[in-house]
């Protein structure tokens, strides 16, 4: 990956009846990632076709300072929550923005 911002993509699917309450827990997310050393952006979306389903689009400063993110307290607890909150594992996945573009 190249060096520079990181961008991070985030989907979250929700079990059968938790669509409000992760729906709760990932809004909850934003305020304190807003403080986080390195935060740039923290974009939250719901699909339009799937009710619990959240596409959390992320930069942060560094690789290093989005590591560091990840283990925070309310990422942390995030964690604690979501077995009973997910209808599949989170997927994550890290992108580098492509020059010229």
């Amino acid at each position: 990956m190249a060096e520079g911002t990181v961008h991070v993509v985030a989907k979250f699917v929700a079990k059968p009846g938790q669509e409000a309450a992760l729906k709760t827990a990932v809004t909850a997310l934003i305020a304190p990632t807003q403080k986080d050393p390195g935060y740039i952006a923290y974009d939250l979306y719901e699909s339009t076709q799937r009710p619990g389903e959240f596409v959390l689009v992320e930069e942060w400063a560094t690789k290093e300072l989005l590591a560091a993110h990840l283990d925070t307290p309310h990422l942390n607890g995030f964690k604690a929550a979501a077995p009973d909150l997910l209808a599949v594992p989170l997927s994550v996945k890290l992108f580098a923005e492509m020059p010229g573009f």
